[in-house]
């Protein structure tokens, strides 16, 4: 599971997605893009991957939450 931002950043990358560069609304439709590409539902190999994206989204949404308080 990623655990922290860098990790996060790191798989992001690895998937094609630079996250450093794009706006909240762009992170949020390359989300939905990865979230459908790699569902348990449509990929039976993808849970284990939707699993680290779901992770990986969370740590970089709420260090962006982090960052304002």
């Amino acid at each position: 599971m990623v655990g922290d931002r860098a990790e996060a950043l790191t798989l992001f990358r690895r998937l094609g997605v630079n996250v450093e560069t794009m706006s909240r609304g762009d992170f949020r439709t390359s989300y939905f893009a990865l979230a459908k590409r790699y569902h348990p539902d449509r990929n039976p190999r993808g849970a284990e991957l939707m699993a680290n994206i779901n992770a990986a989204r969370t740590a970089i949404l709420s260090s962006c939450r982090n960052s304002y308080s």
